[in-house]
C-alpha cells in the first residue's frame, strides 16, 4: 500500500545538519513493513506541486541504503527515447543546465545564483526563469534541492551535496 504524505507546507531548516535530521525524523515515523511485495510499507512524500506536476520523494528506494530515497517528478519523463522514468538523474540536471546556459548566459547566471542559495540551504528568492527549453525552472530548482538532500543523507560522512554541486560549478 502506498502512503502519500504532503510535505509542501513543511518548513525545513536552513542548516544542512538540521535539514538532514528533519527529513530522517520524518522517515522514522514510517510504519514498518511486514514482508516483501504488497507487505512492504511504501511512502511518497510530496515536496512541491506545480500544475500537473508533483515533485516527490519515494521510499523505500531500491538501493537498500537505509534512509535512502529517490526523487521523482510526476508527469515527466527524464529518459525520452528509452525506458520512461520519473526520476531525474544528476546527468539530466547537468544536461538541462548546460542547455540553459547555451541559450541565455545572463539568465543562467541568475539561475545559478539561486542554485548557490539552495546549496547553502537557503530558499531561492526567484524560481521562474523563461529559457523556453528544458525542465521548468521551478521544478528544476526543487529537484536540485532534493538531490542535494539525498546526497547528504546517503553520503553524509563523505562530501554529501558537494559532489553534485561541484559538477554544477563545472558547467
Amino acid at each position: 500500500m502506498m502512503n502519500i504524505i504532503d510535505l509542501t507546507k513543511q518548513e525545513f531548516s536552513n542548516n544542512r545538519s538540521e535539514l538532514r535530521k528533519e527529513i530522517i525524523n520524518i522517515f522514522l515515523k514510517e510504519s514498518p513493513g511486514t514482508g516483501k511485495g504488497e507487505l512492504t510499507s511504501r511512502y511518497n512524500y510530496i515536496v512541491k506541486k506545480k500544475g500537473e506536476q508533483e515533485v516527490y520523494l519515494k521510499r523505500p528506494a531500491q538501493f537498500n541504503n537505509g534512509f535512502d530515497f529517490t526523487l521523482n517528478v510526476s508527469n515527466t519523463n527524464f529518459n525520452p527515447g528509452g525506458r520512461a522514468t520519473t526520476r531525474p538523474t544528476h546527468g539530466n540536471i547537468i544536461d538541462d543546465l548546460v542547455q540553459k546556459k547555451e541559450v541565455n548566459t545572463k539568465l543562467y547566471d541568475e539561475l545559478k545564483e539561486q542554485i548557490d542559495k539552495i546549496y547553502n540551504c537557503q530558499n531561492p528568492n526567484k524560481v521562474e526563469f523563461d529559457f523556453g527549453i528544458g525542465i521548468d525552472s521551478e521544478i528544476l530548482l526543487e529537484c536540485i534541492k532534493w538531490l542535494f538532500v539525498e546526497q547528504d543523507v546517503t553520503y553524509w560522512n563523505y562530501s554529501g551535496r558537494a559532489m553534485f554541486y561541484s559538477a554544477i560549478q563545472d558547467i
